[in-house]
């Protein structure tokens, strides 16, 4: 299956919230569906958090956009290198 334009990293939707990454886990809500880590890019926000794919984009800040409250978001997994 090929990848959604709206889930590669960089991607901002029209609320301004961008993909930072997809997290190494599929989220047990919905089949099949990787959780991304987003951040608000409104000014003086910047609240990460984590998002199924097929959400993404229309998702909009939990913070400061009265958006749902977003999925856990874990640490980064170590890589070999550091």
């Amino acid at each position: 299956m090929a990848e959604a334009t709206t889930t590669r990293p960089g991607y901002t939707n029209p609320q301004r919230q961008r993909v930072l990454r997809r997290v190494a886990w599929i989220n047990g809500g919905m089949d099949g569906q990787y959780v991304y880590v987003l951040r608000c890019v409104r000014a003086g926000c910047g609240f990460e958090y984590g998002e199924e794919g097929i959400r993404v984009h229309q998702r909009r800040c939990p913070r400061c956009d009265d958006g749902a409250p977003g999925l856990p978001v874990p640490d980064e997994a170590p890589t070999l290198f550091g």
